[in-house]
């Protein structure tokens, strides 16, 4: 990769970043392409100088990730119908200083679902209900499916009963993430061989949930393609080409494994 005075910026802003994926994902996708893009990550606390300090300075394209998602919406021009009704932000378009917000984590969700099953008529058990989890609400109600979703005030009784009659069960919460990853929030006694398992947690690749699954007789939904499929339509997004989703997933898995 060559960097000159063409070279188009993009970014990841949030707080933590350091463990972020995401430059790894889309500059392998640039340099597959022969794009004059590059993508870097920025620690940034004070998100309302970081917008000011993007439009100065005309970055691209910018992914937004915790804490900022939702405080982000205010500082922008123009926000996307389905991030409006979602209510957070996880991508930004610098159009010559006009900002417009986006969500990709939906699109992520449902493409790596769609994978696996038509969403049409199913009945989905969602654990968690933070920005994730209405992501992935909002693209599953879209696709005319049945949502339960799942908090702390629900009984563990009434949740084990939604359960048993569900098609698809969806992990939208840290719970197993590097370094707890010997937990789950459900035991695998009550994971049936007719489920779809997917957790969005994506590191370790195969949660304590999917191992579960796996041993179930369970299909499952690796959290990483969720992470994938939304940096996939982010770079559309940011580029205006097609996304080569091969070398994308190549370079997020050689991370991953290793």
């Amino acid at each position: 990769m060559e960097i000159n005075s063409q070279t188009q910026l993009c970014c990841i802003i949030g707080n933590p970043v350091e463990h972020s994926l995401s430059p790894t994902i889309h500059n392998a996708a640039y340099d597959n392409l022969g794009l004059n893009f590059v993508y870097l990550s920025f620690r940034v606390t004070d998100v309302k100088n970081a917008i000011a300090g993007i439009r100065a300075l005309g970055i691209k394209g910018i992914s937004i990730t915790i804490p900022h998602k939702i405080t982000v919406m205010p500082l922008l021009d123009e926000i996307d119908k389905s991030a409006k009704e979602i209510g957070a932000v996880n991508t930004i378009i610098n159009n010559n200083g006009k900002l417009k917000g986006f969500n990709t984590d939906y699109k992520g969700a449902i493409r790596a679902l769609e994978e696996k099953t038509t969403l049409t008529g199913k009945h989905v058990v969602l654990l968690g209900k933070g920005g994730a989890g209405k992501a992935i609400a909002f693209g599953l109600k879209e696709k005319n499916a049945s949502v339960f979703i799942v908090n702390r005030a629900i009984e563990k009784t009434k949740v084990l009963a939604e359960i048993k009659k569900a098609d698809i069960l969806i992990n939208a919460t840290p719970i197993g993430m590097h370094p707890k990853t010997e937990e789950s929030l459900i035991p695998k006694k009550y994971l049936h061989k007719n489920l779809i398992v997917f957790d969005i947690v994506y590191n370790p690749k195969e949660t304590k949930l999917l191992k579960y699954a796996k041993e179930a007789g369970c299909a499952i939904v690796y959290g990483y393609k969720m992470l994938l499929y939304q940096a996939v339509s982010q770079f559309e997004l940011f580029t205006n080409h097609k996304a080569p989703v091969a070398i994308m997933e190549e370079a997020l898995l050689l991370c991953l494994n290793s």
